[in-house]
């Protein structure tokens, strides 16, 4: 059905229908056909044979002569309708025979000569009667469904009335000039082309058109700069009766830039040999294509293509590159490829559409402007009028804006006045701020030092008391094990003066020695007088050790050795580095250097050197165990063996002078605690030494000690405190102080984690 609005004229189906079309009857031998429609494509049959409604033609029609050309422009012969013709049973159409049939059949090597139209047309013939709902395009898609070429046109008694072709089509469609002016030949041409060399037999591009159901072989030549000596022989493929170059003539191949297009040989020219007889295996391309060619270019307009087409009455043309290369091919029926139906009939309806609200709107458009510009001539006016009256109000207005201006220039300076001075005391508060949060830090710090402190001078009072009180029996048992031994001696020294003068004893004298075995005693008494010695010498130098780590009368700065209150700290954890059940014993590594007395604080020293000393310890837990663990099971153990390595050493520091440039020599006392631990990661080591941060578990440790380790060291020594650690690779905690104390007020001391 046609859309509303557009023109009959555009889309009938009536002025696309060819009224000049051939007929025969279904007995006529295939030769007189075959020779009708080679000599039909510039001639027709005189109208006393043919009649004016091109009906039936007798079989034994002697001769086709042609008419002039004024006759054929008077009856407007198609070139089209030559391609096929119709098969008539009385007034009936009952099949269709093609020139596409005959090319058919000449690639089978059929003999035509006792073969009647009957036996090869084909039947039934699509067909279409005229209808109100039949237009162009309901022709164009039988063609496309059914791939055929020639469409008959019937009416309702099954007589025929004109064909149906493409070219008739093109022609009839007024649109596809407006179509084809827009479209460029690239956008429809066929790319892949049958083609052929110059040497090849006709009969072969006869099956060649037969396979690849084309109406046309394209004859082309390879560029003389690529064809190599000797190439053309070793191209001859199997069965073809001349050499081929680089373009097979066996199959279909996309464009190349070494192929240039020569000629053309279509269905027409295979009918018009088969009209004469000819032996088509014998018959060259070279001698029986079409030249020269009529090509363009892939940019040219479909509306050029379309005049060269009825210019030089062809149904194709050749496509060819910037080389003249070979690079598609152009028919009527690529034409007919822009005609999309659902497009042209959207297009032309939006065009006419869009005419008519266009002409409404003109003509609303020139109401309105008669009709505006009687309101600007009124309006002008009545502006004059304004104008003037708006000038005295502007200069009133200039003048109160004048003093606005400036109120709101003062204003504007006393805001910046008063942002400035609100800068200023954002600024300060910020500072105050700043100043609070670091003195709340710093109080915290104190805080928690102050109360380790007093824990550690409380558990020093203990120490000393404990050592004192244990130290006056200890010197009372200490003091007369001497004198006990000493008499142990003088008794034994009787009992042997008894046994040399009175060999012979009492026999009551001589159970009692039987009884108490007096030679086990006279053996065992001095290694027990030995062993209470030696028991009371431990506790003895133990209470000494109590003593000297409190330091309870050293709580001012001193010359000490390190190396006692390092022994004295080894003294007092001597029990967490022996085995126990579950963990072997920790390997203790004593590497002093030959250190003088240090100016220090040697309570607080101390107590630097038990946090670390304990916290390798503690580090060692698990390495401990897993050894305990393999000893256990075959005695030997894959993981190091759990160890504490304690060096001691002097260094130099060069520091400038305040009041000269020469340097002076200030020496350093260094003392590094070492394990083979599991390490620890740089998140936990950044962070080691900020209070109450710790990685035991909770109610294992306070996250004080290294804190308070770090001040000492650091603010009472003036010194430095640095952790050295990677995960699985142990940890080594480095303490550097001034070797004297009056030389700490000139150093530059590190950020906490060194």
């Amino acid at each position: 059905m046609q859309p509303s609005g557009l023109p009959f004229h555009s889309l009938a189906l009536e002025p696309a229908i060819d009224a000049n079309f051939l007929t025969v009857a279904p007995d006529i031998p295939l030769v007189d056909v075959l020779a009708l429609m080679s000599r039909f494509r510039s001639c027709r049959l005189p109208s006393q044979v043919l009649g004016t409604d091109m009906s039936h033609i007798p079989a034994n029609l002697p001769q086709i002569s042609c008419l002039s050309q004024e006759e054929d422009a008077v009856f407007g012969v198609a070139d089209t309708a030559a391609g096929c013709v119709l098969v008539m049973e009385g007034e009936r159409l009952i099949g269709v025979f093609t020139e596409r049939d005959i090319v058919r059949l000449a690639a089978a090597g059929l003999s035509l000569s006792r073969v009647n139209i009957s036996e090869i047309m084909t039947r039934p013939a699509i067909t279409l009667q005229p209808s109100p709902s039949h237009d162009i395009f309901t022709a164009l898609g039988l063609l496309r469904q059914h791939r055929i070429r020639h469409l008959p046109i019937v009416n309702d008694q099954g007589q025929p009335m004109g064909i149906v072709t493409h070219e008739s089509i093109r022609k009839a469609l007024q649109p596809v000039n407006l179509l084809t002016r827009l479209r460029c030949v690239q956008d429809v041409m066929t790319r892949t082309v049958i083609h052929a060399p110059v040497t090849t037999a006709v009969l072969q591009l006869a099956q060649l058109m037969t396979e690849h159901q084309v109406s046309c072989v394209v004859i082309t030549q390879v560029r003389d700069s690529e064809i190599q000596p000797g190439e053309q022989d070793a191209l001859t493929p199997a069965g073809c009766s001349a050499p081929l170059t680089k373009a097979s003539c066996s199959c279909p191949i996309l464009y190349s830039q070494s192929l240039i297009p020569v000629g053309i040989v279509t269905e027409r020219d295979i009918v018009q040999f088969q009209a004469l007889e000819l032996d088509l295996s014998r018959l060259k391309a070279q001698e029986a294509m079409s030249t020269p060619l009529f090509c363009l270019g892939t940019s040219d307009s479909l509306w050029l293509a379309h005049e060269q087409m009825q210019q030089h009455r062809v149904r194709r043309l050749v496509v060819r590159g910037n080389q003249g290369e070979l690079v598609g091919i152009v028919s009527q029926t690529s034409l007919l490829q822009v005609l999309n139906p659902v497009e042209m009939y959207g297009v032309i309806e939006l065009l006419q559409q869009a005419v008519e609200e266009r002409t409404s709107e003109l003509a609303q458009t020139n109401e309105r402007l008669r009709h505006e510009i009687g309101e600007r001539q009124r309006a002008e006016l009545a502006l004059q009028k304004s104008h003037d009256q708006l000038k005295i109000q502007v200069e009133q207005r200039t003048a109160q804006l004048t003093q606005a201006n400036v109120q709101l220039q003062q204003d504007i300076l006393e805001r910046q006045r008063v942002e400035t001075a609100l800068r200023q005391s954002e600024a300060q508060l910020k500072k105050q701020t700043r100043e609070l949060t670091r003195m709340i830090q710093q109080l915290h710090s104190y805080q928690s030092q102050l109360i380790q402190s007093e824990k550690m001078s409380s558990l020093g009072q203990l120490v000393a008391g404990v050592a004192h009180e244990i130290n006056n029996p200890i010197n009372f048992i200490y003091g007369n094990i001497a004198y006990a031994s000493q008499y142990v001696q003088d008794v034994m020294g009787l009992l042997e003066l008894y046994e040399q003068y009175y060999p012979q004893p009492v026999s009551e004298i001589q159970e009692t020695t039987e009884d108490i075995d007096l030679e086990f005693v006279k053996t065992d008494l001095p290694k027990l007088i030995n062993s209470m010695k030696l028991g009371a010498d431990r506790i003895r130098n133990l209470v000494l050790s109590l003593r000297n780590f409190s330091r309870l009368d050293q709580a001012e700065m001193k010359s000490v050795d390190l190396h006692e209150g390092l022994d004295n700290t080894l003294l007092i954890l001597q029990n967490q580095l022996k085995a126990t059940p579950g963990l072997v014993e920790v390997q203790l590594v004593k590497d002093y250097g030959d250190l003088p007395l240090v100016e220090c604080y040697p309570g607080q020293l101390n107590q630097v050197f038990m946090n670390l000393l304990s916290n390798a310890i503690d580090a060692l837990e698990e390495l401990r165990q897993l050894n305990a663990q393999a000893q256990l099971s075959n005695g030997q153990s894959s993981s190091p063996y759990p160890t504490i390595v304690i060096q001691t050493a002097i260094k130099d520091v060069k520091r400038p002078k305040s009041q000269a440039k020469s340097l002076l020599v200030n020496q350093w006392v260094v003392v590094r605690i070492t394990d083979n631990g599991a390490g620890m990661t740089e998140i936990v080591r950044q962070r080691l030494f900020d209070p109450f941060f710790t990685t035991k578990p909770v109610g294992k440790g306070t996250g004080l000690g290294l804190s308070i380790s770090y001040q000492i060291v650091v603010e009472k020594h003036g010194g430095y405190l640095q952790c050295n650690s990677e995960l699985g690779q142990g940890s080594e905690f480095v303490i550097e102080i001034p070797l004297r104390q009056h030389h700490q007020a000139s150093m530059t001391f590190p950020s906490r984690n060194g």
